[in-house]
């Protein structure tokens, strides 16, 4: 189950008896069809659970490649499910999934009707819902600029090295330009002249 702004879909197979060819054949005769069953976040008395047209499929794109994949209506439910977030007790997590909310990002969601089916403390759930997404999405960006700046340290190392190199190449040919040409340098002709 999936979606923005506090709608969400999950797609199921279900068996559909085909009348006419139950008739021909004399006994039930089934087809299996994509159902799909959208829900309301905040909201236990609204949902639809029809045959999944192509419109449903492309709005939910995300929970249907997950049915395809052959994941279960709760499996298709995206993003950071309430038990995984550490401000809410169990107790707390049954009522809200009692009422179609399953992850952080529904709560954050709801609008301020399906508020009221929360009851007292709903504004400052929502609020620490959105708070905690906002830290979390925060927090990725401290990660990935940390990880930006070792590798552009890494990046400045290597570049030192290359620069040294280069500078140590640079110094011994500019000495070896004043020996003369097939002259060896000056340790070497010392070896030589001890033989």
């Amino acid at each position: 189950m999936s979606e923005s702004t506090g709608i969400y879909a999950a797609f199921t197979l279900e068996p559909v008896e085909q009348s006419f060819k139950s008739k021909e054949a004399g006994r039930p005769i089934f087809e299996d069809r994509e159902f799909v069953r959208i829900v309301i976040a905040g909201d236990k008395n609204t949902e639809v659970f029809r045959e999944a047209t192509d419109t449903d499929k492309e709005r939910f794109h995300e929970p249907y490649a997950r049915f395809k994949r052959g994941l279960g209506e709760r499996e298709q439910i995206v993003g950071t499910p309430l038990a995984q977030w550490p401000l809410l007790k169990p107790s707390q997590i049954r009522e809200f999934e009692a009422i179609n909310i399953y992850t952080v990002e529904q709560m954050a969601a709801l609008s301020d009707t399906m508020k009221q089916n929360i009851g007292m403390g709903a504004h400052e759930i929502v609020a620490a819902a959105q708070a905690f997404l906002a830290s979390a999405k925060d927090g990725s960006v401290a990660s990935a600029l940390a990880a930006e700046n070792e590798r552009l340290k890494t990046d400045l190392d290597l570049l030192r090295e290359q620069v040294k190199a280069l500078s140590d190449r640079l110094e011994e040919s500019e000495r070896g330009e004043r020996r003369g040409p097939g002259r060896p340098p000056k340790s070497a002709r010392e070896t030589n002249l001890e033989l």
